[in-house]
């Protein structure tokens, strides 16, 4: 259950990573839509829209790890849950069985 809780807890950091990434992303390209609109002098807009197209392409990045990340994390939380249920399911069928033994050793 410990384990469940810190992968709840580290997949809470990365949508929020996730959030933060988006918010830049978009940041970036409002700002790119803007330099692009103003006049003003050309090279300098050029050189700063190829940045915020490089800074883009790498969020975009970031964001598609993070995605695949998080769906990874996800998996293995299910995966876990079922394993602790399962597991749950299988201590009280056990202590169930144990409690049938005891009644029969005090009948005897």
């Amino acid at each position: 259950e410990m384990e469940v809780e810190e992968l709840r807890r580290l997949l809470a950091g990365m949508e929020k990573e996730h959030r933060n990434l988006l918010a830049q992303m978009e940041a970036g390209e409002a700002e790119l839509e803007r330099l692009r609109k103003v006049e003003g002098d050309k090279v300098a807009e050029q050189d700063r829209s190829a940045q915020l197209e490089k800074e883009v392409a790498t969020l975009r990045e970031k964001i598609h790890h993070l995605d695949d990340m998080l769906k990874s994390q996800q998996r293995k939380v299910r995966q876990m849950i079922e394993q602790l249920q399962n597991s749950k399911t299988v201590i009280q069928a056990k202590d169930a069985a144990i409690q049938e033994l005891k009644e029969r050793v005090s009948y005897l």
